[in-house]
């Protein structure tokens, strides 16, 4: 990659709060950055920070809307804000792209825009999820939710890669997302998967289960798109409850109990700050050939600004090429034979549950 970063393209369109949080997050960032939207509303918040010279704005009035079915909106749309973002990586104008908008359209259009890297037949949502030690990396958050024991391998090796590169963690540990730690419990897929991935090479500790999620027993936790998005959603829902319930109680509680909770305040704030998603900002769209960055259509300012800050990230890591050779040198050295892993899942369990304790 090339000294001279190249600024990275930023959807201005899709936030639930509009584009000004979203120009804001962008400029707080002080990064390059291509924004794509109408002109006239991007260029008046613009002029309130003195237009900046390393702001670029492509005017396009066509928006991707949340209630757009994903290829039809690739299809349909292609002079929207989120197409147009995603061209200007294609055409070697930005060295990522970031959008709040349609998570479904976002990621068809940068498949198909994009392409895949080699032996990815699809790509997965990586999201940090926080840990008692920093953070895991989940992978896939939802965008593939029917996977075949092979998608999850390859999750494997890029979750693996991300992680090394990204987070400068050496032989990271990998787990798989099941519902009991022995490796027949699961899924058809699931145990088949297992069977590969302790055959692989990889740093495999094994299964992980939904409570395992934030003891930071593995830095990389594999599954497919489905179980992923629902453990995610379910660890979120969490966060937000504790943190609802420390206030109300809180302010239920008698005089000598608030004060105390003043005191400890800025303890509070730095347990809220851990579990906060605009601290991270978005998760990244992994085996696709560009960095692409998923935020929550919740972003305002502050996530923006740390989406922008995660993209240049991966840019600087220059992440993609790591993941195209890492991929490339596992399977021109290693050959699965996938009839016959999938053939070793023990027969009494093939056609029955394997149901996870309680």
């Amino acid at each position: 990659m090339s000294q001279e970063m190249l600024p990275i393209a930023v959807d201005a369109m899709g936030s639930d709060e509009g584009p000004v949080g979203i120009v804001q997050g962008v400029l707080d960032s002080e990064h390059p950055a291509i924004i794509v939207g109408p002109e006239n509303i991007i260029r008046s918040i613009l002029a309130e920070a003195g237009s900046p010279a390393n702001i670029e704005v492509v005017h396009t009035d066509e928006v991707v809307d949340s209630e757009d079915h994903p290829f039809s909106a690739f299809r349909a749309k292609k002079n929207s804000s989120m197409m147009v973002a995603i061209k200007l990586v294609r055409d070697g104008k930005a060295s990522g792209v970031l959008s709040t908008g349609n998570t479904g359209a976002f990621m068809a259009g940068a498949t198909m825009i994009l392409g895949r890297l080699p032996h990815v037949t699809r790509p997965a949502a990586a999201i940090p999820i926080p840990s008692i030690k920093a953070y895991s990396l989940l992978l896939d958050a939802g965008a593939s939710t029917d996977c075949t024991p092979f998608d999850i391998l390859n999750f494997a090796i890029m979750g693996a890669k991300y992680v090394e590169s990204v987070w400068h963690i050496e032989n990271p540990r990998v787990g798989m997302l099941s519902i009991g730690e022995e490796e027949i419990k699961g899924t058809k897929t699931a145990r088949s998967a297992h069977q590969i991935l302790k055959e692989s090479g990889i740093n495999f500790i094994g299964n992980v289960q939904g409570d395992d999620l934030g003891k930071g027993v593995a830095d990389v936790i594999v599954t497919d798109g489905f179980t992923g998005n629902v453990a995610l959603k379910v660890a979120e829902g969490l966060a937000t409850l504790m943190t609802q319930i420390v206030k109300d109680e809180i302010k239920r509680a008698p005089l000598n109990e608030r004060i105390a909770a003043w005191v400890l305040y800025p303890m509070f704030k730095r347990i809220k700050k851990r579990f906060d998603w605009q601290e991270y900002g978005g998760g990244s769209l992994l085996g696709v050939k560009g960095n692409v960055i998923i935020a929550h259509g919740k972003s305002g300012r502050r996530a923006i600004h740390s989406a922008m800050k995660l993209a240049y990230d991966l840019a600087k890591t220059d992440l993609v090429r790591n993941l195209e050779e890492s991929l490339e040198k596992f399977h021109s050295q290693r050959i699965i034979d996938k009839e016959v892993v999938e053939n070793r899942i023990p027969v009494e369990m093939d056609d029955k549950i394997a149901g996870g304790g309680l």
